[in-house]
């Protein structure tokens, strides 16, 4: 299994002295002339970048980074070029380099902001900070103002808590009542985009459908192919899952004999081939992810066939996969459904259908069972 993404996402709530950044309010707040924001050491290098301090020698005290800003006021994506530094003299590294200007067109943009407001930010990069998207909301905005309140509580205000890690799921949460047109979407678990975007990177043609209604979550021809690649990933990792798992169930006395098909043959329309006790053969075929048990499963045309030729043919739906396991629900026995499906296939003559879209509650399943990765395992 490849390494797992470290989310680095930050809660601010913003001084005066912050707000200075932005060359319009520095003008008008006369709040000192710091003309940067504060990143707390004991969030952005403690939780964030424990190593950074160690880095100072090779990247210097002054480590550029690509800037996104979003909003406030739903405002779209602005791109610069700032940095983050730190001086002896500062107690905290800072977000600087130089003024916010007010993009072309937008005079004021930044003028809804008053400190005690909130920026979301979402850090990226190896080995020290290499890009930020900066999340603005503006507690006087309507646009922002209902995702503003759910995340208030958690910066207690006159406290001495002014900078938080917080999760994509905690934003998601936050964020429930927003409209998808937000651009908070781009920092929220999105299940739905998650789960579209495997989906149409496996040719689904209803996960496609969903990407092409979320305006705020541009795909581009990488995030696709990255997608498809996480997703065959998935499934050589779900594969290797199987396998521990039907090894624990021989060890159990569940089967005389199993085997793992498809790494013999690539091709194969079944991962794996177990007998039982009572000689009968059982044909497995594992459909693996790491979201969650109700995505939908892709068959190719030659498996149904394999499952509808009358012996049995069971499905293992490998789920939730992480670095501790996955869990696993099984179908047993799919061939009706098998030969539902391909008897409905009717395209004219030189046409073939390649594969199938099947929502796993049109199968009926057993009881969850975790698998734990074993503790040699990479």
């Amino acid at each position: 299994m490849g390494p797992k993404m470290i989310d680095r996402i930050a809660l601010k709530r913003l001084t005066a002295s912050d707000l200075t950044f932005f060359e319009s309010l520095f003008r008008t707040l006369g709040a000192g002339n710091q003309k940067a924001i504060n990143l707390n050491a004991d969030v952005f290098v403690e939780r964030l970048y424990p190593a950074l301090p160690g880095l100072v020698p090779m990247l210097g005290d002054v480590i550029p980074l690509t800037m996104t800003i979003l909003g406030p006021a739903a405002a779209p994506a602005y791109v610069m070029s700032r940095a983050v530094t730190k001086r002896d003299a500062y107690k905290n590294w800072r977000l600087n380099g130089e003024f916010v200007r007010d993009p072309e067109g937008e005079a004021g943009r930044f003028n809804a902001l008053k400190a005690g407001d909130l920026a979301v930010m979402e850090f990226g990069g190896e080995p020290g900070p290499q890009r930020l998207t900066l999340q603005l909301l503006a507690a006087g905005s309507p646009a922002d103002a209902p995702l503003h309140a759910a995340l208030n509580p958690l910066l207690p205000s006159g406290g001495r808590l002014t900078m938080m890690q917080i999760t994509r799921g905690q934003i998601a949460a936050a964020a429930a009542t927003v409209p998808h047109a937000h651009p908070i979407w781009t920092m929220a678990t999105d299940t739905e985009f998650d789960a579209a975007l495997e989906d149409a990177a496996l040719s689904g043609i209803k996960g496609s459908d969903i990407l092409k209604k979320k305006t705020t979550r541009i795909v581009t021809a990488a995030a696709l192919a990255a997608a498809k690649a996480a997703a065959e990933q998935n499934g050589r990792d779900g594969e290797a899952l199987a396998w521990v798992q039907l090894q624990k169930m021989k060890e159990e006395g569940a089967w005389t004999s199993i085997e793992w098909s498809s790494s013999e043959n690539a091709v194969s329309s079944f991962d794996f081939r177990a007998v039982d006790f009572s000689g009968a053969v059982i044909r497995i075929d594992a459909k693996s992810t790491a979201g969650e048990f109700a995505r939908v499963v892709h068959m190719s045309a030659a498996e149904l066939m394999v499952a509808a030729d009358g012996q049995r043919y069971d499905l293992w739906r490998i789920y939730g996969i992480d670095e501790d396991g996955a869990r696993l629900r099984i179908s047993e026995n799919i061939g009706e459904l098998a030969k539902t499906i391909l008897d409905a296939m009717a395209p004219p003559a030189g046409v073939t259908v390649d594969s199938v879209s099947i929502d796993p509650a049109k199968l009926k399943w057993g009881s969850e069972i975790i698998v734990d990765r074993p503790d040699d395992a990479a």
